[in-house]
């Protein structure tokens, strides 16, 4: 039965990141090894996080498709270790967001 559970918590992680995947993007600095960010418009807006990006001028990201684009920090917010970038590219994919009442902890 133990099998059973881990089959299944396997298939349905694999299902999450397929999902997923299509609106998250690498992001890769001169300072620091690869992070992530979400695609957060198809107009070219990714959300990342702050301390991936903070001491990085010449930001490239790694699209879904294989692709790599320059991209330019737009905006920071230490505080809540959030960054802003805008990357030049066609046919990005936002992620579905939630409502509020949606939203759990955890």
């Amino acid at each position: 039965m133990e099998e059973d559970v881990l089959a299944a918590l396997s298939r349905r992680t694999a299902a999450l990141v397929a999902e997923g995947a299509p609106h998250v993007v690498r992001i890769e600095g001169r300072h620091r090894g690869a992070a992530s960010g979400v695609v957060w418009s198809a107009d070219g807006l990714v959300v990342a996080a702050h301390h991936a990006v903070e001491r990085d001028d010449e930001i490239e990201v790694g699209l879904p498709s294989g692709e790599t684009v320059p991209a330019e920090v737009i905006g920071r917010d230490p505080s809540t270790d959030l960054a802003l970038l805008r990357l030049r590219a066609a046919g990005l994919s936002p992620a579905a967001w939630s409502g509020a009442d949606d939203l759990a902890a955890g």
